[in-house]
């Protein structure tokens, strides 16, 4: 009977802890940006697959993944500036899915569901799927552990030491918009992208080794995902907007705990 409540909780955990495990490596590198471009440009994506009757989620992902390669060869082969670029594929895949939305006769697209995401909606399949992406994002990360630090750090350094910087850029490029895309149904556009910074900026206050705060952030994750989904069910509000909520509160109280620097 309440097999449809175990699994919403496994999917807000299961989402928040993948995305919070990606959050301090997004935030070092300084594509936060990229992040939220990319869970925009799933809306076009998630229009293409509609239009064509294409399976949503793979589609989706294909697409995203797709753009963001794009986005990251046109930024080192013409030296453009990758936020200029970002805004524009941005901008362009909002509008192209606007337009692809539009000629689906009939069709009444679920705009809330799509910003804000609803965890109850996520089905027995999905949760095999977040489950395998929790794991390759674990993977990934102890695998490659050395080569992201130094990527995140100083990206010369990182070729001056013989790291395969396009490789492991692909992949994490890759990575991250899997994240986003198989994540969308149970935390939403808007809420993907506060949940790929808010725990990272909260583990730094806390800790300054990346290591610590990969696992710092995805513990207040955790945290929050279980707070926000006792909120939702106590309170009846919506899951995701809870637990970005808490997120938010547990950074203020992260800066209590800042370190200072010294005054003379």
């Amino acid at each position: 009977m309440y097999n449809f409540i175990y699994q919403a909780i496994l999917a807000a955990l299961l989402s928040s802890f993948s995305l919070a495990l990606f959050s301090p490596l997004v935030t070092l590198r300084q594509v936060s940006y990229m992040g939220e471009a990319l869970s925009h440009i799933a809306f076009a994506g998630i229009a293409l697959a509609l239009l064509l009757e294409l399976n949503l989620q793979l589609t989706t992902l294909i697409f995203v993944v797709i753009v963001a390669l794009a986005i990251s060869w046109l930024s080192q082969k013409h030296k453009l500036q990758e936020a200029n670029t970002i805004t524009i594929f941005l901008s362009v895949s909002m509008a192209l899915g606007i337009i692809l939305i539009s000629l689906k006769k009939g069709y009444s697209f679920d705009l809330e569901s799509y910003l804000f995401g609803n965890v109850l909606m996520v089905s027995p399949s999905e949760i095999y799927q977040l489950i395998v992406l929790a794991l390759l994002d674990i993977f990934f990360i102890s695998f490659f552990y050395k080569e992201l630090f130094y990527l995140s750090y100083n990206a010369e350094m990182a070729k001056f030491y013989g790291v395969p910087v396009k490789l492991v850029n692909t992949i994490f490029m890759i990575l991250l918009a899997a994240n986003i895309v198989i994540t969308l149904r149970a935390a939403g556009i808007i809420l993907v992208s506060a949940q790929l910074i808010l725990p990272a900026v909260t583990a730094f206050n806390l800790v300054k080794r990346l290591d610590y705060s990969i696992l710092c952030s995805a513990f207040i994750a955790i945290l929050a995902a279980s707070g926000g989904f006792a909120l939702s069910w106590w309170l009846d509000l919506p899951t995701g907007a809870n637990i970005v909520l808490l997120e938010f509160v547990f950074y203020l109280i992260s800066l209590l705990f800042m370190t200072r620097p010294k005054t003379a």
